[in-house]
């Protein structure tokens, strides 16, 4: 290890594998593999917890709001959630403080907003 930080860095790889940028799938990978079990305590507070965003997100757009229009914003709160979260752990780097993943999930939502603003209003 040529410096104490280079952990930190996105290029931190194996064989040419980034595994800094594999943490921003970790949760994606984990989560769908519980719903083939039985019900564990997990399961139904994440279930839980789905519901009730779910309910927040539906009270947020209204009656308006199409059919399943929640699952995009709950999968985003998701994915930010997971990845702020291994954040917490040493020497993982999280993808969310990286200026391309920001710079991704913003530029199409503001610009989406604006359209459907302009659009509607």
């Amino acid at each position: 290890m040529a410096n104490l930080f280079s952990v930190f860095y996105p290029s931190t790889s194996i064989f040419n594998f980034s595994l800094n940028w594999l943490s921003t799938f970790l949760g994606v990978m984990i989560i769908p593999s519980t719903f083939w079990f039985l019900p564990s305590r997990h399961h139904v507070i994440w279930n839980k917890i789905l519901i009730t965003l779910h309910n927040e997100f539906k009270t947020l757009l209204g009656n308006t709001g199409h059919p399943g229009s929640t699952f995009i914003f709950i999968s985003l709160f998701s994915l930010i959630l997971f990845n702020n979260f291994l954040g917490l752990f040493p020497y993982i780097f999280t993808s969310t403080s990286h200026f391309t993943f920001t710079l991704a999930l913003a530029l199409p939502l503001w610009f989406s907003f604006m359209i459907y603003g302009w659009i509607n209003h």
